[in-house]
């Protein structure tokens, strides 16, 4: 609980926007006094904490298909419980991953979806950056774009896919090193 927590208040401070809502799924490492603590920080305007309904998987259905792309497809289907593993998937993912997604990678964004007779027929807004979407948005005041804009400004994709390839080579690494100390 008090894990969880910690990464959601890194979190909190990495957004270039302010939080107003965590919709999470039934899970005890979600539905706990230290995550319900840090919706209601004193001081602070509280966040809305929400859960989908048990046993119904569909309820985070766009949360989870990103777990493919932003997990399965750069780690695998293990669970990593070793702390140096952890710390390092979470330094690729802040320092490589989030960057290079956020602000260079453009996604489709689904628009609409219309029955026709038997076929459902989807139409998607045109791909743009996450970057690209917030720096449309009204939500965001003009500090905040200037900070994201400074903040791309400084990027280099193709630095930052370097990167990940060459921190993605320590984390395998780690990784067999770590299955190499369990067998002994």
């Amino acid at each position: 609980g008090t894990e969880v927590r910690h990464q959601f208040i890194d979190i909190k401070k990495s957004l270039p926007f302010t939080l107003l809502a965590i919709n999470v799924d039934s899970g005890s490492e979600f539905l706990n006094t230290p995550m319900i603590q840090f919706t209601t920080m004193p001081g602070e305007k509280p966040i809305t904490f929400t859960r989908s309904r048990p046993y119904k998987k569909n309820d985070n259905c766009y949360v989870e298909q990103k777990n493919y792309t932003h997990v399965r497809e750069l780690f695998g289907y293990e669970r990593f419980d070793d702390p140096p593993l952890v710390s390092l998937m979470n330094d690729i993912y802040k320092i490589c991953w989030n960057p290079l997604q956020n602000f260079f990678i453009p996604t489709f964004k689904l628009k609409e979806k219309i029955r026709v007779g038997s076929k459902i027929i989807k139409k998607f807004d045109k791909p743009q950056t996450p970057y690209d979407r917030l720096m449309k948005s009204s939500h965001l005041s003009e500090l905040q774009k200037q900070r994201l804009k400074d903040m791309k400004s400084k990027l280099n994709p193709f630095g930052l896919k370097q990167l990940l390839e060459q921190k993605l080579k320590l984390f395998f690494e780690e990784l067999r090193k770590s299955k190499y100390r369990e067998a002994a």
